[in-house]
């Protein structure tokens, strides 16, 4: 089994990684959402408006779906919850398997070469049509290990959450480390914090409260003398 990251592009945190991903995929959701909107409602001609009306709509109904999956993932990463985050993983993993169809298809349908602008075919058809092929392959390898990177990323910070039991991290609780000792200064009685006695001194003073912490001013066991010589006396 891969073991999971423990950072994301070699620096930032794991949290800021997922918000990054999070971040991209809610954009490309909302273009993918709005263009389609806009090509087979409005009739305004856009972005991808050469595309077929069923494959628009299917588009922009997976992204319309995706939409809480998305959100999900935002609150999981801000409140460290893993179940939010491994719902948004199985969405992403869902996308990059569509995306991967896609890719086949528009690869098996036919040659590449086929679609070569004109301008290149005035300079060397051969050339660009082999120019064409390699970059196609490129973009597609770099295509494929971003987005599975992007998964791997988001599957770190599951078992990362899963690990750790969610909650507050370490470097929350560092950033709230002398908030409990503060407030307890100012706020609660010194007597119990430091002493363990039932009061304490005054805050505003310093000095001790003998009538409420029972030091110098009450009897012990209700008694009328005491001892004060050591060793003590024997009767």
């Amino acid at each position: 089994m891969a073991r999971p990251a423990s950072q994301f592009c070699c620096g930032c945190s794991l949290t800021f990684g997922v918000t990054f991903i999070l971040l991209l995929n809610l954009i490309q959701n909302l273009f993918y959402i709005v263009t389609a909107f806009s090509n087979v409602v409005m009739k305004i001609p856009v972005f991808g408006a050469n595309m077929g009306l069923t494959a628009q709509t299917f588009n922009a109904a997976f992204c319309l779906l995706g939409l809480p999956f998305i959100f999900s993932g935002f609150w999981g990463a801000w409140t460290r919850m893993e179940g939010h985050i491994r719902l948004y993983l199985y969405y992403m993993i869902a996308s990059i398997s569509l995306d991967a169809v896609n890719t086949c298809l528009f690869l098996s349908s036919g040659d590449i070469c086929d679609h070569m602008p004109r301008v290149l075919q005035k300079h060397g058809s051969a050339f660009a049509c082999g120019f064409m092929r390699l970059g196609t392959i490129i973009g597609v390898l770099q295509l494929v290990i971003v987005q599975v990177y992007f998964a791997y990323t988001v599957w770190s910070l599951c078992e990362d959450y899963e690990a750790t039991g969610g909650g507050p991290g370490l470097p929350e609780l560092m950033k709230t480390a002398n908030e409990h000792h503060q407030k307890r200064r100012y706020l609660a009685p010194h007597g119990d914090e430091h002493f363990g006695v039932a009061a304490g001194f005054p805050v505003a003073y310093g000095a001790f409260d003998s009538q409420n912490t029972g030091l110098g001013g009450s009897r012990l066991f209700g008694g009328t003398s005491h001892e004060t010589n050591y060793p003590p006396v024997k009767l």
